[in-house]
């Protein structure tokens, strides 16, 4: 058997992150996308929590995030589809699936992170402009079922669910 380059080993690596980091947005994307359908199951686990703690974008701050549990858990719709995928991983060769894991959890802890802010009145995040913009992009998914994603909108844009806040 032939031996990969070191160029091609590293454009395979490469190539193979970029490939779970996708997947992984996209796994978030659905998972925050089918408990705002009306009819899903998930609905009323998610808006009956999240939404209700914060309804719309003029009450969409708190000065600590009100997570919690349960209803209150925003993150908790995002797991089967998440567990899924990292199940899935497991079907690859173990040196792959380890460290597609790690991304996907590095990715969902992020994700999380960034949203916690999202929601606080005073976070150290805000200094920085992309955060702003990503935060009232964000504001606006409290007001209409758009904007699903936290700071990166390729799916929303892929899926046509996403809206820029007005200037």
């Amino acid at each position: 058997m032939a031996r990969i380059s070191p160029i091609g080993e590293s454009l395979t690596v490469l190539a193979a992150g970029i490939a779970v980091y996708y997947l992984t947005t996209l796994m978030i994307w659905v998972g925050h996308y089918v408990p705002h359908r009306p009819g899903s199951r998930l609905r009323a686990f998610h808006i009956g929590g999240h939404h209700t703690l914060y309804p719309d974008s003029q009450h969409a701050r708190s000065p600590r995030f009100l997570y919690g549990w349960g209803r209150h858990e925003s993150l908790v719709p995002q797991l089967p589809w998440l567990i899924g995928l990292a199940a899935a991983f497991w079907i690859l060769p173990a040196k792959f699936a380890g460290p597609a894991t790690a991304e996907l959890l590095l990715v969902a802890v992020v994700h999380s992170y960034v949203h916690t802010h999202f929601h606080l009145t005073r976070s150290w995040l805000a200094r920085f402009a992309w955060f702003r913009h990503a935060q009232a992009v964000h504001d606006l998914h409290h007001d209409r079922d758009i904007n699903f994603m936290v700071f990166d909108y390729f799916w929303d844009r892929a899926f046509h669910t996403f809206e820029e806040p007005a200037a």
